[in-house]
């Protein structure tokens, strides 16, 4: 039987997690009590076993899994939500060997994204630590280098936040889209919009405007509105591609998205929508 790629989300959370320490907020309460968390955002793809992005969490995230392996690392962008995990890469060192047998995992950047590495929080230079140390294997590729990684295609996707990039994955005759964060402004090419994806993987955006009685949440002359995502925005970007499965990620504690509202918004936006629309919570395969 032909292999199908998978996806598994690892943490459905954004740059605040739920629970946040000392919130009492419905949604982080439920986390704490019905272990219901949105860790920071990463999300795993069987077939090519590839994890993109190592938030903080991402040990605990890999730890609560079956992963089989991961035979590459890719990035989305610098952001700390995305990528203050970087000592996950440690569990490689072999601590008591003499001489240690080091393990290795392939890590990919884009140019772009280097770059970003290099003049941010000296993200480069923990890279650099862990290949001297012999435990990454370091490959850099350029902006729209497909790269093939046991018989599936990565394809970097630069966004309108040119420091940020999604992937398309081609394999088993499938094609996902997985776009970790930062969609504001984005516009699907020709190529992208006439594309068949089996499964799209989009942030949610923020609520400023409650879907259900309509009443403004967020000031429409706050700043953040300028620099982030709406939901309704996120919709626009839905119904210009075509899909099978949308799931929409990168859900922020200060939305109180519990899981049972969760379910209840896939359900208003997909029959908004006409389109399958999942929101995304922590250990979701699809």
């Amino acid at each position: 039987m032909e292999q199908k790629m998978k996806l598994e989300i690892l943490g459905s959370g954004g740059a605040v997690t739920a629970p946040k320490p000392f919130c009492t907020c419905t949604s982080c309460t439920e986390a704490r009590k019905k272990n219901h968390t949105r860790y920071g955002p990463s999300v795993f793809i069987h077939g090519p076993d590839i994890l993109i992005d190592t938030p903080e969490e991402i040990a605990v995230e890999v730890n609560r899994t079956e992963l089989p392996q991961v035979q590459a690392v890719f990035y989305s962008h610098w952001h700390p939500d995305h990528t203050a995990g970087k000592r996950f890469f440690e569990k490689n060192i072999d601590w008591i060997g003499l001489p240690p047998k080091n393990k290795k995992t392939k890590v990919v950047l884009t140019e772009t994204i280097a770059a970003t590495f290099k003049s941010n929080m000296a993200l480069m230079d923990s890279f650099s630590y862990f290949s001297h140390l012999g435990i990454i294997d370091l490959l850099i590729i350029k902006d729209d280098e497909e790269l093939e990684l046991s018989g599936y295609v990565i394809k970097p996707v630069q966004l309108a936040m040119d420091y940020v990039f999604g992937y398309e994955i081609s394999g088993d005759g499938q094609k996902f889209l997985l776009i970790m964060d930062e969609l504001k402004n984005w516009q699907p090419g020709a190529a992208a919009a006439a594309n068949r994806y089996t499964l799209v993987y989009l942030p949610l955006g923020i609520f400023d405007i409650n879907p259900f009685t309509h009443k403004r949440l967020i000031d429409e002359n706050h700043p953040t509105l300028k620099d982030e995502q709406t939901i309704e925005e996120t919709l626009e970007t839905v119904q210009k591609l075509n899909s099978d499965t949308f799931v929409l990620s990168h859900i922020e504690e200060p939305d109180n998205i519990t899981y049972a509202l969760g379910k209840r918004l896939s359900k208003y936006y997909s029959e908004k929508t006409h389109k399958n629309i999942i929101l995304a919570y922590d250990g979701m395969i699809i």
